[in-house]
């Protein structure tokens, strides 16, 4: 994807708005002292022009709404605006108006997202590839791709960028089912100062959810700007057991060294410590689904993300871009839970024999060099990106169990993992018919290195991953509405720390996607059809009973996807929206279950949202559907006397928002939201979340959302 900006201003620094931040240590000392500088900068009015042509080398550009017009693959963007109109409780909740993502959400804070995307695994979000402002956001993009931190607030967030297709070249590895991007709020151009307080009241909950946010940012001068966040949720959800207490400070800098050389910067801080109320045994749910049987169970987990990206703009070809990322992150988590070591070991209605805890500790480090060039020719342009990877991986993975009658402690795992990863990829854009139609070759090679050393057992294994990973994506745009499209790429994803030292050495997991769709865009209308396939084999998946991972071999998942918006001529009032999707997930490997659903995967979806703006209201009534899942490869129908197996019914959920502009004029705005979340309070539950996956996972029931934003 290549842009061109010909008056380029200093304080909208190219379209680069791919934000970064600079770590914040006091956050109220840091507003009283920067929004002291906001008049001198709003002051400052001198501007530069540059004549010049700004390349990037992105595949999916800056995750603005404009880039999903002509991208050869299904996609999706929420705003913020979206996300606040559809009463999401969190970013996973708000997920769930997306085409082909289901979400089992186990928290209501959005602390830990289990993801879903085209019928892949949902928990810990581990077949899901999420980045922030492009850079890798999961604990270790190779060795443990779970998201068991999740450094990310709704609040800090401008927009998501879901990408089902045609980026595995660029993004690899684990995109199987594509790249989900997460972007923070811009820099303002004048400066600006944000509060905002979300209080979120569970009806059956005892104490509500408080949501503080605060940022101030800007230009300080005509080259240098700078954002700090801070962000912090305490409280509880609807459930007991369930406290709930997490802050997340960033800060971004934007440096413009010269008329051609950009650098930015971000830094982040965020620590959260939850309690986890866990599944219930249907009898209990019966009784009361707000409960909590797991009284041991809770989650603390902190991570310090940094990174710097240098881009420099090239008087080579007829455009071109150097840019050269780093990123790093030191992060730390450790879940406990309760553990029967008779039986099954997560069955809710026995009492817990031990606690475990599995503490966890990630050094991550990578550079990604990427060079983007433009070339014109009369009747072909070609965008070449040219890319490489290197990332270290320091895993130090450990379990303890303890007694709780004799309080003795044993060491079942003590296992540590070093990665070293290399990755090229190359990409052309090929434009012909005067860019009607585009192809897009690309090839991307992986080779990884992981060493697993058991320190209990004093034993070491080497395993190495090295795969040719090959795209093509094909787009022609039929009219100026109307594009279609087709691509084909293989994906990979390798082995796990916990996947190779219990029973040796894993292959990687593999799939082929292939897309044919077609979209169009007129003003605020559009509207997407997408044909899938994911033809996955060497399907990895943990077997509690016997406590080992296992090949379980060939999965297929194809299906449509339907999404679109419409707003009336006649009515501008009114926008309508909604999505469907038809999911077919099914095991192909030879034996007993060859033919069967996929377990947690649902083969219906619709999504749906209508607003209404009338005098200063602007009202919103949205929801979702999913139809029922099986909680086993057997498909097993009825449910047994734990809730280990049985069918997991259909849900609908609607929710209603009613937003309004209390005040504004040029330089400041209050905004209020007023939201009904699960409005007419829909029973519904999951089943096989993480640590606690035997039993009925209770849904959100009906919450009520107060939201006032002051910008000024």
């Amino acid at each position: 994807m290549f842009h061109q900006n010909l008056d380029r201003k200093p304080h909208i620094p190219a379209p680069k708005q791919t934000q970064r931040t600079l770590h914040l240590s006091v956050l109220a000392t840091a507003i009283a002292s920067v929004t002291s500088m906001s008049a001198i900068a709003a002051n400052d009015t001198q501007t530069t022009t540059m004549e010049t042509l700004v390349v990037t080398g992105s595949l999916i550009g800056h995750s603005e709404l404009e880039d999903v017009k002509e991208y050869p693959g299904a996609r999706n963007i929420l705003t913020q605006d979206q996300i606040k109109k559809t009463s999401a409780l969190s970013i996973d909740s708000a997920l769930q108006s997306v085409p082909g993502v289901k979400v089992q959400d186990e928290t209501g804070t959005g602390v830990l997202p289990n993801i879903s995307v085209r019928g892949l695994k949902a928990s810990r979000s581990g077949y899901a590839q999420f980045l922030m402002d492009g850079v890798p956001l999961t604990l270790a993009p190779y060795g443990h791709t779970g998201q068991s931190i999740f450094p990310a607030t709704m609040a800090t967030i401008d927009r998501i960028d879901i990408v089902r297709g045609g980026a595995a070249v660029q993004y690899g590895p684990n995109n199987v089912g594509g790249v989900i991007n997460l972007v923070t709020k811009p820099i303002p151009h004048q400066w600006q100062t944000e509060i905002s307080n979300r209080l979120t009241v569970f009806e059956d909950g005892d104490t509500p959810l408080n949501d503080v946010y605060l940022r101030t940012g800007g230009w300080l001068s005509d080259t240098l700007a700078l954002q700090v966040e801070g962000n912090f949720l305490t409280g509880e959800s609807f459930r007991e057991h369930s406290d709930t207490d997490v802050t997340n400070f960033q800060a971004k800098l934007q440096w413009l060294l010269s008329d051609t050389q950009e650098l930015q910067a971000f830094v982040q801080r965020y620590d959260a410590d939850t309690q986890m109320p866990g599944a219930l045994a249907p009898a209990d749910y019966d009784d009361d689904r707000t409960q909590s049987k797991r009284p041991y169970d809770e989650y603390q987990g902190e991570s310090t993300r940094w990174s710097l990206k240098y881009l420099h703009d090239l008087a080579i070809a007829d455009g071109a871009e150097l840019e050269i990322l780093t990123f790093g992150h030191h992060s730390d988590r450790v879940f406990q839970w309760g553990y029967n070591v008779t039986g099954d070991w997560a069955d809710p209605s026995r009492p817990s024999t031990h606690i475990r805890r599995s503490p966890r500790q990630f050094e991550v480090y990578g550079i990604e060099p990427k060079l983007a060039v433009h070339v014109a020719g009369p009747s072909v342009t070609q965008n070449w990106i040219f890319g490489a990877r290197y990332v270290n991986e320091d895993i130090d993975y450990k379990l303890t169990q303890t007694s709780i009658a004799e309080g003795s402690t044993t060491v079942p795992r003590d296992w540590h993992s070093d990665t070293d990863a290399y990755a090229g990829y190359v990409s052309n854009e090929i434009g012909l018919f005067s860019d009607r139609f585009k192809v897009t070759p690309g090839i991307r090679y992986e080779s990884v290195n992981m060493t697993f050393d058991d320190l209990g057992k004093d034993t070491s294994k080497d395993n190495k991953v090295t795969e040719w990973l090959p795209g093509l994506t094909l787009a022609y745009n039929l009219t100026e509405q109307w594009v279609a499209y087709t691509n084909a790429q293989k994906s990979l994803r390798v082995p796990q720390i916990s996947d190779v030292p219990t029973d040796g050495e894993k292959s990687s997991e593999l799939a082929w996607n292939y897309e044919l769709g077609a979209r169009y865009t007129q003003d605020s209308t559009t509207f997407n059809i997408a044909l899938y396939r994911i033809d996955f084999k060497d399907k990895l998946q943990w077997n509690p009973t016997t406590q080992l991972t296992e090949n379980i071999g060939k999965t297929l998942h194809q299906g449509v996807e339907l999404s679109g918006r419409y707003v009336l001529e006649s009515l501008p009032a009114l926008s309508i929206g909604g999505g469907y999707t038809y999911l077919d997930a099914t095991l192909e490997e030879d034996g007993p279950n060859k033919g069967n659903q996929l377990k947690y995967t649902s083969k219906h979806q619709l999504n749906w949202d209508a607003t209404y703006t009338f005098s200063k209201l602007e009202t919103t009534l949205s929801g979702y559907y999913f139809s029922d899942a099986y909680s086993d490869d057997a498909n097993t129908v009825e449910e047994d006397s734990i809730g280990k197996a049985g069918k997991i019914p259909a849900y609908m959920v609607w929710n209603f928002n009613i937003g309004s502009d209390l005040y504004k004029d040029e330089s400041s705005k209050l905004r209020m939201n007023l939201s009904v979340n699960n409005l007419f309070d829909e029973d519904y539950y999951f089943r096989g979340i993480d640590t606690s996956d035997i039993g009925r996972y209770p849904a959100p029931g009906r919450s009520y959302i107060l939201d006032l934003n002051y910008q000024f």
